[in-house]
């Protein structure tokens, strides 16, 4: 679910907040519809709104509220509740026709029914209708392609349509940033340090090419030298920046495929074994000799970035972390 969509239909669940709409406006995520009287109007209606919602950046509709155009320049306006009288048949008539009157089909379609009161058999649906991907969806029932602009469902014009069948899915590349081990480091002098493994992980739907992510080492976070296999190789290669960031970029035959998580290098921070008073930490027997050590916590800043997706800033808490050794 998209993030405002999401929130919308998990916000109106109870009849009392869908209530709370009247006076408001619709808008590019909200689409409130009274249930027609005849099921021809219902497929139009219904076929017309989830194209235009799944077309755009997906939203909810709500079924059971009426909506008025004031002007050709403001939003329509809730008006009024015009509960159904069946929600659990309004609701599989509705399912049914979005399966059915649109083509390709929409994935990932849910709806709720909202009684207005326990053991009421009317009151409101809402329906949740994803954005699609790749093509635009359209209408069996008029062989017509629409798209939800402000708080109207408009004819999508050519150049529209036409962009989006060549629009391939995006990638989306996500930090991977996991604690591995408490370890020894051939350059810490024997002394503990912490490991972490770092990659990037495709969440997206498209392949993600020329992957790349920087950080800044200012953490006290350093990239093992031996690489990720112990034998000085890196999931990217390691280029050469200013000293502030370290940059793993890959080239045209790096690409990361869906849901891929690609493991780039492992990175390590010392640890201290000197307490609050400024003396290290007793030695205890646990039956053998060990002794407390600290990592203090820090924030791992990073930018990544791929062919067809924005770079994206990236701060993750890497928390603190008390042990003893060996």
């Amino acid at each position: 679910m998209s993030n405002r969509a999401a929130e919308l239909f998990d916000r109106f669940q109870t009849p009392a907040s869908i209530k709370e709409l009247i006076g408001q406006p619709e808008d590019v995520h909200l689409d409130c519809k009274e249930w027609p009287t005849s099921d021809s109007d219902a497929q139009k209606v219904f076929a017309k709104a989830a194209c235009g919602l799944t077309n755009s950046e997906g939203g909810i509709l709500i079924v059971g509220m009426e909506a008025r155009q004031r002007s050709k320049d403001e939003p329509d306006l809730i008006v009024s509740a015009v509960p159904v009288p069946d929600t659990s048949a309004v609701k599989s008539r509705i399912l049914d026709l979005v399966g059915q009157l649109i083509e390709p089909s929409i994935e990932g379609v849910r709806a709720t029914e909202v009684n207005e009161t326990s053991g009421s058999r009317a009151g409101f649906v809402v329906v949740y209708i994803p954005a699609s991907e790749g093509p635009p969806r359209r209408s069996k029932k008029d062989a017509k392609f629409y798209q939800r602009i402000g708080s109207g469902t408009l004819s999508m014009e050519y150049f529209q349509i036409e962009e989006r069948f060549g629009k391939r899915p995006p990638p989306k590349l996500a930090l991977y940033l996991e604690f591995a081990q408490v370890g020894t480091y051939t350059y810490s002098n024997g002394q503990p340090v912490r490991y972490f493994v770092l990659g990037l992980e495709n969440i997206g739907a498209g392949v993600a090419k020329f992957p790349s992510i920087r950080y800044r080492p200012a953490t006290g976070v350093h990239v093992d030298t031996f690489g990720i296999d112990g034998n000085s190789h890196y999931g990217l290669p390691l280029r050469p920046s200013e000293p502030e960031w370290v940059v793993f970029r890959g080239g045209v035959d790096d690409v990361i495929y869906p849901q891929e998580i690609r493991k780039i290098a492992k990175l390590w921070q010392e640890g201290s074994n000197i307490g609050p008073d400024g003396n290290p930490y007793p030695a205890v027997y646990l039956p053998r000799k060990r002794t407390r050590w600290d990592f203090t916590a820090a924030i791992f800043q990073c930018e990544i970035s791929c062919e067809g997706a924005p770079t994206a800033a990236i701060e993750k808490s890497i928390p603190e972390l008390s042990t003893d050794w060996p």
